[in-house]
């Protein structure tokens, strides 16, 4: 079996739901996607980018509200999510980033907003990190539902 998600389906061979399950059986996925689903019902949509590196290839997309929860990369070892949240919710993530992971906290002290937004790229290799992205989630649908 291919182990590089990107080279596993090309452009041509989209993949099914299921096929993302058995690849990444050995991560977070299916945690998160129970969660989501349970917490919020979205609807996944599993898009296509032409992107080079990191961020090319087939990846799943959880939309409500109007917008995008945020999008879900396939890794060799891990699952990855990017969220981007509000610059509306700076002061929060203030008061809240020293109990976050070092990773979440890393992207939230070196970086400034862009288009309105810190965008969080974690990996989820961890209880902490998962809780970490639980928490994003939270803010990112905030500022969804008030749109």
């Amino acid at each position: 079996m291919e182990h590089n998600w990107q080279r596993k389906f090309s452009i041509d061979e989209k993949p099914t739901l299921e096929e993302m399950k058995e690849f990444a059986a050995d991560t977070y996925f299916e945690k998160l996607l129970d969660y989501l689903s349970e917490k919020y019902q979205p609807k996944f949509s599993i898009e296509y980018s032409k992107e080079k590196g990191a961020f090319g290839g087939w990846h799943l997309k959880a939309k409500k509200y109007g917008g995008n929860f945020g999008t879900i990369y396939l890794r060799d070892d891990c699952v990855r999510m990017m969220i981007v949240v509000s610059e509306l919710f700076e002061e929060e993530l203030a008061e809240n980033i020293s109990s976050m992971s070092e990773q979440v906290q890393n992207t939230f002290k070196e970086s400034k907003p862009v288009m309105g937004g810190y965008w969080f790229v974690v990996d989820i290799t961890s209880e902490k990190t998962f809780r970490d992205i639980q928490y994003l989630i939270t803010l990112r649908v905030r500022k969804l539902k008030t749109k």
